[in-house]
């Protein structure tokens, strides 16, 4: 099997190897079978160790069991998933058998038996096993103090055959030790006498031939020590390292030794030789150191070296720098400023000082503990003098000062900062501000939570600076303020990552406005401080729902909206924000937003259309009404009017064609009064009312009657009339009774209360007077024939007299034959008042 198939492959028949078998009784024998086994290279090879229930293996191991058997080849241990066992035999199968070689069995690491296997075959290359042997070399003896006996020697046996086998012979004087060794094992151990010198000869043998090597050494040379123990001391320039162990006390006077030493946090070791106690003078102050040590005793080998020690080094405070610096949190309104100080100073662990002593304008304002490195305070506006120093049992050891400038100075910033990244570290560069600066501290931070404490350096006049192995993925808020006499000048702020990745995602997609065709989005930025790379621009994605092809358009970094155009109305589109940094992409989560059913401006449109026409209709009424009002004058009702009689100079005729009021309206609309003759029976009853009574020919239309019926046929409603109004030239309405009185006042002024008497007590007669201002007024229409003839006035008993009582008419008063014209309207004024 590939396991023991190894580069170097025996020739055909290899050399016999001994066999080691468990020796006792025959029947009690515990022992390997097969014995010198010869097989086939490739073949599979099985071989067993048995162990009787009563054999002597069992006896000379007590507890012993076939299980706890292992195998090796050529010394190699065989692994455990080719083993097998029972109660009395322990099996091993090796498969695909590759070499020769010995198969030996285990317990406890005791050799209970073995067996030699040997392989036949045709190899391409046999010179391998055709050429003698290589010379042994590298031989050498190790003698340890602990078991100093003994004596172990080595050789190197590289590059000879899988089959060579070794003898060594170690000469003490005249007294020779043998030692073999098999195939593959190049180590022999001997017993030592008190002789000062020996030879060692290592022979290599094959079935080609042999080859010896011989080497003379000194006893005392080959004495090994077991390593040092150590104590290391730190002084306050350097680090004493002393051996302390028993061992090496009868060798003291003789002992050299080795000290290596690194620096916490360096690859680089280094070394010091000296004697039992070495100082090691090149160390840092205060700072962590492992040593480690060996030495030799005389000509003897160097020990292995000893167990590493930690020890911090000392630190010398004069000789430090202590750093101090400011930055301003927060002004205030009322002529203060919160002022955090920071400063740097010997390591907290250092232990090299037992305070620090803040001082504003030589005021002792605070002590502080060595672990501290910050503080804040607050100040004025005005100008300040801070000093920080350290102290040792109230000893002054370094100190240092600042000077803060008040708010009213200003000094110029420097200018045009730049950050390149390279291999994980920031580059940070700038020009020098107009002013000369002394020189640069530089401030950064990853964290919002480090921003009142950030890391800072002094740059010492430099206008550069690198940030080492910067974070990844991490934005680096980099401040670069100038130092000059008066005070430090405002700082100039960078952002940079040492490296790049994919930016955060757009984390709200909100939709601005929406028409028929077009949406127009609109997107929160991915702000500066999210992980991880700086936006260079947007990437907007939109489809139609659910599987419309995807488009796609490309906006700056600045932009925060756009619009997307060409859409399908009252249609579903699902739009995505893609953001790119230099390194990578991220985009947001998928929203979806409806097109209106109906563009906006078509819905404009309608509305105005629907405005105008509107008022287009407004207009057309009110220019129908007026031209109605103008066109058809307003003429009083007959129903709702009285007769009365109007005198020819109050009532002449109208002329149509100079009124131009009715001038221009046809001349069937004008109706001539026609009174029925068939009136003395019905005037009687209807002069109770308060006066004589016309109707014309158009009430009887309005009335649904014909104009030929009699009088008294007419509804009653059609035929009262109230008496106290009549109708003058023009429409207007007048009383009656006070023509009446007017004219008894110019006439009888002396009975016009007797004659109020008498019409106030007989209510339903007229008074010859009244009678006379009829007649004076010329009665439109009467009772009597169309002649014109006017009724008569009767005398009642009381001595007045009652119109139409008489059936003779009076032919002294006969009215004039005229007729007086009413004009009515064709569209039926009636209704309209």
């Amino acid at each position: 099997m590939n396991y023991f198939d190894y580069t170097n492959v025996g020739h055909f028949c290899v050399c016999v190897f001994f066999a080691v078998v468990c020796h006792g009784q025959a029947s009690d024998r515990c022992e390997v079978t097969p014995q010198n086994l010869t097989v086939k290279l490739g073949s599979n090879v099985t071989v067993v160790f048995k162990a009787p229930i009563n054999g002597i293996c069992r006896k000379k191991w007590q507890g012993f069991s076939p299980s706890q058997v292992f195998w090796t080849l050529n010394g190699q241990k065989i692994e455990e998933s080719f083993y097998d066992h029972n109660d009395t035999h322990a099996v091993v199968s090796i498969s695909n058998f590759s070499e020769s070689g010995t198969v030996e069995c285990h317990v406890h690491e005791q050799v209970l038996g073995g067996t030699i296997v040997r392989t036949h075959g045709t190899f391409r290359n046999t010179s391998m096993a055709m050429e003698p042997p290589k010379r042994p070399v590298n031989i050498s003896c190790i003698t340890y103090s602990t078991n100093d006996q003994y004596t172990t020697c080595h050789w190197n046996g590289a590059g000879n055959s899988q089959d060579t086998t070794y003898e060594v012979t170690l000469k003490q004087g005249d007294t020779l030790s043998p030692c073999y060794a098999p195939p593959g094992q190049y180590t022999c151990q001997f017993k030592l006498n008190p002789s000062q010198y020996m030879s060692v000869t290592v022979t290599a043998r094959n079935s080609a031939g042999n080859v010896s090597t011989t080497v003379h050494l000194f006893t005392w040379a080959t004495r090994k020590y077991t390593p040092p123990s150590i104590r290391v001391d730190p002084l306050p320039n350097s680090l004493g390292v002393h051996l302390e162990s028993a061992a090496w006390t009868h060798c003291l006077k003789y002992t050299k030794c080795q000290v290596q030493y690194v620096k916490e946090g360096s690859n680089d070791t280094n070394r010091s030789e000296g004697n039992a106690t070495i100082n090691i003078y090149d160390v840092k102050p205060c700072t962590n150191y492992s040593v480690a040590m060996r030495c030799a005793c005389y000509l003897s080998m160097w020990s292995d070296w000893s167990i590493k020690h930690t020890v911090l080094s000392l630190l010398n405070v004069r000789s430090e720098p202590l750093y101090l610096w400011r930055r301003v949190l927060e002004p205030y309104g009322n002529g203060t400023r919160h002022v955090q100080l920071m400063w740097k100073g010997p390591s907290p662990s250092c232990k090299a000082i037992d305070e620090y002593r803040l001082y504003v304008d030589s005021t002792h304002l605070k002590s502080l503990q060595p672990t501290q490195s910050h503080t804040s305070v607050l100040l004025t506006d005005t100008a300040h003098d801070i000093r920080i120093a350290a102290y040792q049992n109230n000893t002054m050891l370094r100190e240092s000062f600042f000077k803060i400038p008040s708010t009213e100075k200003k000094f110029p910033l420097v200018q045009k900062p730049f950050a390149t990244t390279q291999n994980g570290d920031i580059h940070i560069s700038w020009d020098p501000p107009s002013k000369p600066a002394n020189e640069y501290v530089i401030e950064w931070f990853t964290d919002a939570t480090q921003k009142d404490t950030p890391s800072w350096e002094k740059t010492q006049g430099r206008n550069y600076f690198s940030i080492a192995k910067g974070l990844p993925h991490k934005l680096y808020t980099v401040t670069i303020s100038p130092l000059y006499d008066e005070g430090p000048g405002p700082g100039n702020v960078l952002y940079t990552y040492a490296k790049e990745g994919a930016p955060a995602k757009v984390s709200k997609v909100i939709l601005l406005d929406s028409d028929s065709t077009h949406l127009t989005v609109d997107w929160e930025p991915v702000q500066r401080n999210q992980c991880c790379g700086f936006v260079v621009n947007y990437t907007i994605l939109w489809n139609k729902v659910p599987n419309g092809p995807q488009q796609s358009e490309t906006v700056d970094h600045t932009r925060r909206n756009m619009t997307l155009r060409d859409l399908q109305p009252h249609t579903s589109y699902q739009v995505m924000v893609k953001a790119h940094s230099t390194a990578g992409s991220s985009i947001s989560d998928p929203s979806q937003f409806p097109t209106d059913a109906y563009g906006k401006a078509l819905i404009r449109t309608l509305i105005a259309v629907a405005c105008g026409v509107m008022i287009l209709l407004m207009c057309g009424v009110c220019i129908f009404m007026l031209w109605r009002k103008m066109m058809n004058l307003m003429v009083p009702n007959p129903q709702y009017s009285s007769m009365a009689m109007w005198s020819q100079a109050k009532s002449p005729k109208p002329s149509f064609l100079n009124n131009p009021d009715v001038d221009s309206r046809p001349r069937d609309n004008i109706l001539q009064c026609q009174i029925d003759n068939d009136i003395d029976g019905d005037l009687a009853a209807v002069a109770g009312t308060g006066g004589p009574l016309c109707l014309a020919e158009d009430w009887a239309m309005d009335a649904n009657l014909s104009p030929d019926v009699s009088i008294s046929e007419w509804p009653e409603e059609n035929v009262r009339l109230n008496p106290s109004y009549g109708i003058g030239p023009f429409g207007e309405a007048e009383s009656l009774e006070a023509d009446i009185e007017d004219q008894q006042q110019q006439e009888q002024p002396g009975q016009i209360s007797q004659q109020q008497e008498q019409q106030s007590e007989q209510p339903g007669q007229i008074s010859p007077a009244v009678c006379q201002a009829y007649r004076d007024q010329m009665l439109v229409c009467g009772p009597g024939d169309p002649s014109g003839e006017a009724p008569a006035c009767v005398p009642s008993e009381d001595g007045s007299e009652r119109l139409g009582e008489s059936s003779q008419p009076d032919t002294s008063a006969t009215l004039p034959a005229t007729s007086t014209y009413i004009s009515v309207d064709v569209f039926d004024r009636q209704t309209d008042n």
